[in-house]
């Protein structure tokens, strides 16, 4: 093998290593901007919703204290919950807030496993469609399998 040839060989697969580099990164940081998206979204609906429910929960306040400053020190005395914000103007926010972080997080992972799975289908040269039929029929391969040797068992036991 003379130097020419070595040098040759070497360059095709740098070229082909930089290109799969170059598609990498656009995978990347298209994975990048959807994942961008989808937490914007998510913190401005988050924003949204405890605004609203902050707003709900200041009105509440102020009803409250104006009742109790027209009521009198001995109606707040007898009764002080009666007073209070419903249980339910105070936990609603967190209930959301919680449902927003949630969807949001599960959201989050769909565009990072695609962009993982985009990837890794550049990289094999398999599209990410093939590679998850792949999977599911070695999965169903190895289930047939394990069902097939279970029901020559039974018959071999039942012959016995």
């Amino acid at each position: 093998m003379n130097f020419q040839s070595v040098v040759e060989d070497v360059k095709g697969r740098v070229e082909t290593i930089s290109g799969h580099g170059q598609k990498v990164a656009e995978i990347s940081i298209d994975s990048l901007k959807q994942a961008g998206d989808v937490v914007v979204n998510g913190v401005q609906t988050l924003v949204s919703e405890n605004t609203t429910a902050a707003k709900e929960i200041y009105s509440a306040a102020v009803s409250s204290f104006e009742k109790a400053k027209t009521d009198g020190f001995k109606a707040i005395a007898a009764d002080p919950i009666s007073y209070l914000p419903t249980t339910d103007t105070l936990t609603a926010p967190f209930s959301q807030t919680v449902t927003v972080v949630s969807r949001t997080g599960e959201e989050l992972y769909k565009v990072v496993k695609t962009g993982v799975e985009t990837i890794q289908a550049q990289l094999t040269g398999k599209s990410p469609i093939v590679a998850k039929a792949t999977k599911v029929a070695k999965s169903t391969g190895k289930k047939a399998t394990a069902t097939v040797k279970k029901a020559v068992k039974a018959a071999e036991k039942a012959a016995e």
